[in-house]
């Protein structure tokens, strides 16, 4: 998202037509306009590739934007990272908040706030436990972490509700289990198919409306889940500096409306 939303800001800033390329597939179940309303190009994969021989794919840090590339017709952009733009330029940030969820995607989110901890602030937990997570992420994030500090969060925050986002139904039964007012969606389809994109997305955004955010070390679901919501919502993992621990709900924010986890309301 990150370096489809930065291209389409270069795009526009540049005055320059947009087309994006997200493959799909086995590995990948679900186009971006099935999660999103994207009314933009696509390009397939193999067409890139095809362009690639006279129109070579350029790095993330726009070391390349001069003349000579604004000569050219076409820039290809390849990268996982996040454009770093010159001074001036809006963020990617800025465009994703300006999305609206899909329909089916909207339709997910309303059910599991209604369902959930709709009206009142709650914590948003982001477990990775699965065999696939970085071994960054499952050697400084165990479970056992999110049950010790979940604890400790109740003891500040006693009524405090969570909605959990858990990537094997094993971590979100043993939540469940460890804590009552703890929400959140079990069964979410074969990893990567579309409905699993689908609740993962229903995920980002109830984990976006919470007032803090724990997340597992090393892993960039719960990092986009902040970019979306905003500074206002701190992200907080076992590796964490001290000022992102929450030890109180004093000065906390949360999201009245999950569909603009943005728009934030103090606790209290």
């Amino acid at each position: 998202m990150r370096a489809v939303l930065g291209a389409r800001v270069l795009a526009r800033v540049e005055g320059r037509g947009f087309a994006y390329t997200w493959p799909t597939g086995r590995l990948f179940g679900a186009r971006l306009d099935v999660l999103w309303d994207f009314d933009e190009k696509v390009v397939s994969a193999a067409a890139s590739r095809l362009l690639s021989r006279k129109y070579p794919y350029r790095g993330n840090e726009l070391n390349w934007l001069g003349e000579n590339a604004r000569s050219q017709r076409i820039w290809q952009i390849r990268t996982p990272h996040a454009l770093v733009f010159p001074p001036g330029y809006p963020s990617w940030e800025s465009e994703l908040r300006t999305l609206t969820p899909s329909d089916r995607v909207r339709t997910g989110i309303r059910h599991a706030f209604d369902d959930g901890p709709a009206g009142v602030p709650y914590v948003g937990v982001m477990i990775r436990t699965a065999p696939n997570a970085h071994d960054e992420t499952l050697r400084h994030s165990p479970l056992e972490w999110y049950l010790a500090r979940m604890n400790q969060i109740r003891d500040a925050w006693p009524d405090v509700p969570f909605y959990v986002a858990a990537d094997t139904p094993e971590a979100f039964h043993a939540v469940r289990q460890a804590f009552d007012r703890c929400y959140g969606t079990l069964d979410k389809g074969r990893y990567n198919s579309k409905r699993a994109l689908v609740a993962s997305v229903v995920d980002l955004y109830l984990l976006a409306s919470s007032a803090h955010l724990i997340g597992p070390h090393f892993s960039s679901f719960p990092q986009l889940a902040q970019r979306l919501a905003g500074a206002e919502l701190r992200l907080e993992t076992s590796m964490s500096a001290t000022d992102s621990v929450m030890l109180t709900s004093r000065g906390l924010t949360f999201a009245p409306d999950p569909i603009r986890p943005f728009n934030r309301r103090l606790v209290g």
